[in-house]
This record gives C-alpha cells, sequence and structure tokens, in this order.
C-alpha cells in the first residue's frame, strides 16, 4: 500500500536514497515521515528538492476545476505582485489571508493595508490578517471558512514562506482530534505535493507545495543566514535621516545609495537582527555577485528588497541599490 509522509505529503519509498520520500526499508512499514522531514524537524538539516513553478501551476490548475474554497495566504511582510499571478491561475472562491501580523509593529494600521491590496482588483470573497503564532484572527477566519466553503474540502495555497504550515498546524491544534503535524520551514520546498488533513467530518484542508517567488531572497542564502534575514519578532522600524552622497549598508545583503535630493528620511523594515550602518557611499564596498537597481523614488512610495524587507522614503530621491544578483528589488506604493 502506498504510504505518504505526513510531513510533506510526498510517496514514501524505500528503494532510492538520493529521491524524495525515502525511508530506510527496516522502518517502512513504522514509519509515516519522509528522512528528509525527519531530519529537518528534527536536527535543522535541510536537502534542498528542485520543485519548477511550471509543476506549481499544474496544482493551481487542477485546484481551479474543483470550485472548492481557497484560502490563499500572503506574508504581510512580503506583498508583492504574485498576487494578481495566482489570481488569474484561479477560478474559486478565494479568501486572502495575510499571515504574520505579529511580525508588524503594532502601530501599523490594518485598514492602509487592506486598501493598498484592493488596488489590485483581486477576485476575492473576503480579507483576513492573522497571526498563527499569537492565535490571532484564527477564530474569525475558521468561520469564514465554515461559511464560504462549498464541499468540505478546503484548499491552502500561498508562496514558499507565507506561512501556510504554521496555520496548519494551528488548526489542527485549535479544532481538531488529529495528532499528526505537518513540517514547517522557512525554507523553499517544504511540502511537496499535496497533503489532505482531515479537520473533523466537515474539515478536510489540502496543503499545497508552496510557490517559489523568483527573485526572493530565500532562494539565495542557506538555512543558517536565513535564520537572521527572516523576522521572527515584531520589527522595530528604524529610521535614519539621510544625506545625499550617503549609503545604508544593510550588511553584505544590501547596499542603498542616496544619490540625488534633499535631506531625507529613509525607514527601514526588517529583521531585527540585521545590522545596517550609514556611510559615504564607498564603490569599494560590495554586495557578493551584485546586481544594481536604479530608482526615481516620489512621496508615498516603498522600495521592496523581496524577502528581505522595504524601505520607506519620504521625500523624492534618486537611489541605487545593489543586492545578489538573484534578488529582486521594485517600488510600490507604501503600504504604511
Amino acid at each position: 500500500m502506498n504510504k505518504r509522509c505526513s510531513g510533506c505529503g510526498v510517496l514514501l519509498q524505500h528503494d532510492k536514497p538520493e529521491l524524495e520520500g525515502y525511508v530506510d526499508a527496516n522502518m517502512y512499514e513504522k514509519s509515516n515521515i519522509c528522512r528528509r522531514c525527519f531530519r529537518l524537524r528534527f536536527y535543522g538539516d535541510y536537502i534542498f528538492v528542485n520543485k519548477s513553478n511550471e509543476e506549481y501551476e499544474n496544482i493551481l490548475n487542477r485546484i481551479s476545476k474543483t470550485g472548492d474554497l481557497v484560502v490563499y495566504m500572503v506574508d504581510m511582510f512580503d506583498i508583492s505582485d504574485e498576487l494578481i499571478n495566482v489570481d488569474k491561475l484561479l477560478n474559486n472562491p478565494m479568501i486572502l489571508v495575510l499571515t504574520k501580523r505579529d511580525l508588524l509593529p503594532k502601530s501599523v494600521k490594518e485598514d492602509r493595508i487592506f486598501k493598498h491590496l484592493k488596488t489590485y482588483n483581486l477576485d476575492i470573497i473576503d480579507m483576513i490578517s492573522i497571526s498563527s503564532e499569537r492565535n490571532y484572527n484564527l477564530d474569525r477566519l475558521y468561520k469564514m471558512i465554515t461559511k464560504h466553503k462549498k464541499s468540505n474540502n478546503v484548499y491552502i495555497v500561498g508562496n514558499t514562506n507565507s506561512g501556510k504550515s504554521s496555520f496548519i498546524n494551528k488548526m489542527i491544534k485549535n479544532y481538531s482530534n488529529n495528532k499528526a503535524f505537518i513540517t514547517t520551514s522557512m525554507l523553499p520546498t517544504t511540502t511537496l505535493d499535496l497533503m489532505e488533513i482531515k479537520i473533523h467530518d466537515k474539515l478536510t484542508i489540502i496543503d499545497t507545495p508552496g510557490l517559489v517567488e523568483e527573485g526572493n531572497i530565500v532562494n539565495s542564502y542557506d538555512y543558517m543566514v536565513l535564520k537572521r534575514i527572516l523576522p521572527k519578532k515584531e520589527v522595530k522600524p528604524r529610521t535614519y535621516q539621510i544625506m545625499e552622497g550617503h549609503s545604508l549598508l544593510i550588511e553584505d545583503f544590501a547596499r542603498v545609495d542616496y544619490l540625488e535630493g534633499e535631506k531625507n528620511s529613509f525607514t527601514l523594515y526588517l529583521s531585527n537582527e540585521i545590522e545596517v550602518n550609514n556611510v559615504k557611499i564607498n564603490p569599494i564596498i560590495k554586495v557578493k555577485k551584485f546586481k544594481k537597481y536604479s530608482f526615481d523614488v516620489n512621496p508615498g512610495e516603498d522600495i521592496v528588497i523581496s524577502g528581505l524587507g522595504w524601505i520607506k522614503i519620504v521625500n523624492k530621491a534618486v537611489v541605487d541599490i545593489f543586492v545578489n544578483e538573484r534578488v529582486k528589488v521594485y517600488k510600490r506604493e507604501s503600504i504604511i
């Protein structure tokens, strides 16, 4: 009988150690978790599995044909145009869920973020922010799901590290007698296949592999670095008064050069563990394997370094930003 890993959803097998789903042959009958998930869960060891976004899009196309409710989870710390791409692939009724509310400062007004998201013209039936860590708004979301579901099946979709697995584990804990929990990690491709998790007789949640967002910083650094890059606690905004000709050095992850403009205020929203220095522009200071982005920034716009955080700039500015060549940087309307 075929068995699936309760951690990542892949079929278990004991013949090929180099492939996903492997367990030792003598443990196959007893185990409900693959070696990869076991090592990740108990030792923090991560084995990369290459999954293309084409595979993910095929899964979304299958989901679209079901007509079932979709819960689309988006990291509040990483709101991007990927929202539109996923929306185009799904015809299902959809609840947009902004996760990790506990990471943003309490002073941040959710209504401002919701207003920004409405400019995307997404085809959604409801929207809510949550924190699985703090149990914030989970009862409200559970009631939304109960109200809008079309059958017992509800699909959970979202980018890598959007908080899907943490949410599902909290749903299991809060609303189910199920004792099995799925593997959580900040790293890409933790969930490898569709996973059905029965919450109770009237609700089965189906987890999906996370879309690996092209240009996100999580694809460019290893586990030990990501532990510092990705926030774990409420972010404390850092504001710097910047003169033309100065740089903000965000360790060796990014260099922000202020090329043109009056004295300005730059507020950074990123992990509290990352060091930032305000120095005069020095072309000798390089980001490894760097790529340069140039922007004319207007009042009311943010500069986003995908997966790392964002910079709110008060006055008009001309800036160059140097990041790893695989990391995406872009402008958006300010969400705060």
